[in-house]
């Protein structure tokens, strides 16, 4: 049997997005004149677990956005009315120094990133995991940023994403991060998007300057607006000052100027990931 409880809509973002859902369900029957829509058949439908419905309409744990999305389309629910609750979640729960770059990020058309690890936008679920628990983060928090994670790489999935080129320390692919076969699977994934015409990864070679000690990314809004984010360990900065940004921009131009090329950088990874299988 489903779980049931009084929920306070306004408690929460959760418990409202349960409580539409529930109220999604409810308005099917009504329409249908038939108790049909019980969480086991719209379960059915989106293809997930009754437990699954259960935790999305206590308010337990929100859907991510693409069950949002088939939850919506099943229920003939508004579009957007529960993905749009959910991008609003994610953004919640980014650390307060993130928040701008992450709605930032979203917009960008050029997206030029300097890494001491992978790309967050290139980071498989289980890479990003193996990163996470070896930081600072709440051991009870991790499933939650893991997913969020991963629902950014969407920024790159879409029909029309930005130009992102990424220039990554070799370091990454000497040391790893987590086991052998995570790590292969991780520049797998970043040899399949050099194919992509529309990214560009360039590998650092050991031995060049490093002029920063640290992560930066610099964004490119449609409307010419550009901006810079420094990341540290539990810490980071947003920033759209134009000297700032230039800093930062004369920063990755001498990184690049460095950086192998793409074919060669190619070939790196590639050997990197023969020695992690």
């Amino acid at each position: 049997m489903p779980r049931t409880r009084e929920l306070e809509p306004g408690d929460s973002l959760e418990q409202y997005l349960g409580h539409l859902v529930r109220e999604a369900r409810a308005a099917m029957d009504k329409a249908e004149g038939r108790k049909l829509w019980t969480q086991a058949h719209l379960a059915e439908r989106v293809f997930v677990s009754q437990t699954r419905i259960s935790e999305v309409e206590l308010g337990e744990v929100p859907p991510d956005r693409s069950l949002a999305e088939k939850i919506e389309r099943t229920l003939n629910m508004r579009s957007g009315s529960l993905v749009d609750l959910v991008k609003l979640l994610e953004r919640e729960n980014v650390r307060d120094y993130a928040k701008p770059f992450v709605r930032r990020q979203e917009e960008a058309r050029l997206i030029h990133d300097f890494r001491l690890t992978v790309p967050a936008l290139l980071q498989t679920g289980d890479y990003a995991r193996a990163l996470l628990v070896t930081g600072d983060a709440d051991p009870r928090a991790i499933d939650t940023y893991v997913e969020q994670r991963m629902e950014r790489r969407r920024i790159l999935e879409q029909d029309d994403p930005p130009w992102f080129a990424a220039i990554v320390d070799e370091a990454v692919l000497l040391r790893g991060t987590g086991s052998g076969p995570i790590m292969a699977a991780q520049l797998k994934v970043l040899l399949e998007a050099q194919e992509v015409p529309t990214t560009s990864i360039r590998i650092l070679p050991l031995g060049s300057p490093h002029v920063i000690a640290g992560s930066f990314t610099l964004v490119t809004l449609a409307n010419g607006v550009r901006g810079a984010y420094t990341e540290g360990f539990s810490t980071g900065n947003y920033t759209e000052e134009f000297a700032e940004v230039m800093t930062y921009q004369r920063v990755y131009d001498r990184l690049a100027a460095s950086a192998l090329t793409a074919e060669a950088s190619t070939a790196l990874i590639y050997e990197a990931m023969e020695r992690f299988k």
